[in-house]
């Protein structure tokens, strides 16, 4: 034969644990608790957000510095010239050659220029 360990609660008691507003805690508990609560209530909401633009300033400072950067560094980049009194391989010589002469052609990698020179008639040269 099975003995029980607890009683069965009667419907009262039942009744009673379902409206308790604290289940299983402590009277200290349910102080603190209480405190929490009113403390939270009475903080001042902390301060508001800045506007959307505002909170990206630091980024788009950030991300100009950078672009600043690095234009100062394309720009100030040294050109590609022998140095004084030495004379370059002839290798470097006919590279430095094609180099000034494909210089020149910089304006065709244009997007408008290219199309313009695709839609060109083709002509027979003798």
């Amino acid at each position: 034969m099975k003995t029980k360990l607890h009683p069965t609660p009667d419907d009262g008691q039942i009744d009673r644990l379902l409206a308790r507003r604290y289940r299983d805690t402590t009277p200290e508990f349910e102080a603190r608790w209480v405190a929490l609560k009113r403390d939270l209530r009475q903080r001042p909401a902390g301060r508001a957000r800045p506007a959307l633009p505002w909170r990206f300033a630091g980024w788009f400072g950030v991300v100009g510095a950078a672009a600043a950067l690095a234009f100062v560094l394309h720009v100030s980049r040294p050109s590609m010239v022998a140095p004084e009194g030495l004379e370059p391989s002839p290798q470097l010589a006919e590279l430095f050659a094609m180099d000034a002469v494909l210089g020149k052609a910089v304006p065709l990698l244009d997007e408008e220029n290219r199309t313009a020179l695709l839609n060109l008639p083709a002509t027979n040269q003798p």
